[in-house]
């Protein structure tokens, strides 16, 4: 059902519109309430089958989408890949009762930006779908701690003759870039801190991941770590 709404962005404020697909009516309706009494987003509809979700993102385009991963008509990671291949290049953050050590990398890597634990919903919606559209990822602390120490275990794990032939291919910009990512600079603060766009950065970015045979933002930021 589509939803039309008529409140009013804050002066120098641009609501962001989401869409949500969640095939529980009461879930659907506390996601709603949290998003619109942001004051930065609003929910522009809410669908409750995979199929009329990823209709709607077709007809609206959202600026993000949060989607429940276990819906009558799809399950796991098959709705991962058609709620991402609907939405992209925008955002997509995935809400699951299923274990997040076991599925948040594994939707990671088919392209959403985000795993939040229902559980946790009410306590960090917000700010997940706000980390989302400054153009970052979000898993919980436990998740991020976790999939930074297994990858720079193995990263570390390379042997040293090969780190070194990877990073010696990256030029002195990118070599800059991939120093800010490891001290936990944003795009936009890397864009500002060498004059960029962020563009050019997002750019380097997937140069440095292509160079160094790295396949995800997490990784990149292990290997930025492991570096320090």
């Amino acid at each position: 059902m589509l939803l039309r709404h008529a409140h009013l962005a804050p002066i120098g404020i641009m609501i962001k519109n989401i869409l949500l697909i969640d095939d529980h009516d009461i879930i659907r309706f506390g996601l709603q309430t949290l998003i619109d009494r942001s004051g930065t987003c609003r929910v522009i509809d809410s669908q409750g089958s995979l199929a009329k979700g990823v209709a709607a993102i077709g007809q609206l385009t959202p600026d993000l989408v949060v989607c429940d991963m276990s819906m009558d008509d799809s399950k796991g990671l098959n709705t991962v890949r058609a709620v991402v291949k609907a939405q992209s290049p925008r955002p997509v953050l995935l809400l699951s009762m299923h274990d997040e050590m076991i599925y948040a990398e594994q939707t990671l890597a088919l392209g959403a930006k985000g795993y939040l634990m229902k559980e946790n919903a009410h306590e960090h919606l917000m700010q997940a779908i706000n980390t989302l559209l400054a153009g970052n990822v979000w898993v919980s602390a436990e998740v991020n701690t976790y999939l930074l120490n297994r990858l720079m275990t193995r990263n570390r794990s390379l042997s040293a003759a090969r780190s070194s032939g990877q990073v010696s291919r990256l030029s002195q910009r990118e070599l800059e870039v991939l120093e800010k990512i490891g001290a936990g600079k944003t795009t936009k603060q890397i864009a500002h801190d060498l004059d960029l766009s962020p563009r050019t950065v997002d750019i380097h970015r997937a140069n440095i991941k292509k160079k160094l045979e790295l396949k995800t933002s997490v990784e990149i930021v292990a290997f930025a770590l492991s570096r320090m």
